[in-house]
């Protein structure tokens, strides 16, 4: 009777780390759809953020919250920890822009909020915000066309 019990403790256990290591495996082994997934949202995201800035973080008569900023550092830390957990990936080219278009957007999305407490419109910050939004677009253009160039 005691063998069972102890078979039944470490059932749980045993599955929890089949599906620990299968999600694992289907994390890394689809690299390269969700590597364009990332680059997709990084670049919506920065989309959106350039005409935060263009109209001063003003949604109707209000300005964008804090709290509202978040979404853009939530769509670099979920991009981040993907690129942390691909290790076996990081002498891919396109791995290597991937980081590039990543630095680049946290630069663009600390500038931004940066701007955005600020507390006036300054057209000389607002043109490098823009150029800082052109790199990160220039960016994941190059990521999506190392991916192509790469066997999946």
């Amino acid at each position: 009777m005691k063998s069972l019990q102890r078979g039944a403790l470490r059932r749980p256990v045993f599955f929890l780390a089949i599906a620990v290591v299968a999600a694992t495996a289907c994390y890394s082994s689809d690299y390269h759809r969700t590597t364009a997934a990332n680059v997709s949202l990084l670049s919506d995201m920065s989309d959106k953020l350039a005409d935060y800035c263009r109209t001063y973080f003003k949604l109707d008569d209000r300005q964008l919250s804090s709290e509202e900023m978040g979404e853009f550092y939530y769509a670099f830390n979920k991009a981040n920890a993907f690129s942390s957990s691909t290790p076996r990936e990081s002498s891919l080219r396109s791995h290597r822009d991937f980081v590039k278009l990543l630095n680049a957007y946290e630069q663009f999305a600390h500038a931004a909020d940066a701007y955005r407490l600020g507390g006036k419109s300054n057209p000389a910050v607002l043109a490098s915000l823009l150029s800082q939004h052109d790199q990160v677009r220039h960016l994941a253009g190059k990521v999506t066309e190392d991916l192509r160039g790469e066997p999946n």
